[in-house]
């Protein structure tokens, strides 16, 4: 593969073909952009967020305290 795509790891689960990814867009700076597959279907990305960052918020936006944090995970 080359260092553009790397399929890090892969395994078979009851759904069907599960992967992690590395991809590098020139494009977009060169930065790793990692992605979960499930067959053919994109689950995450690292490039695509929002609705990531909105659950966070929501989630958030029910408790009390400072200094917060969450993490969203597919």
């Amino acid at each position: 593969m080359s260092s553009l795509f790397k399929e890090i790891d892969s395994q078979a689960s009851s759904l069907g073909e599960i992967s992690l990814r590395r991809r590098r867009i020139p494009a977009f700076g060169d930065r790793d952009i990692y992605e979960v597959k499930l067959g053919e279907e994109f689950l995450m990305s690292s490039m695509f967020v929002d609705a990531e960052e909105a659950l966070s918020t929501l989630g958030l936006a029910q408790v009390q305290g400072e200094n917060l944090s969450v993490v969203v995970g597919g």
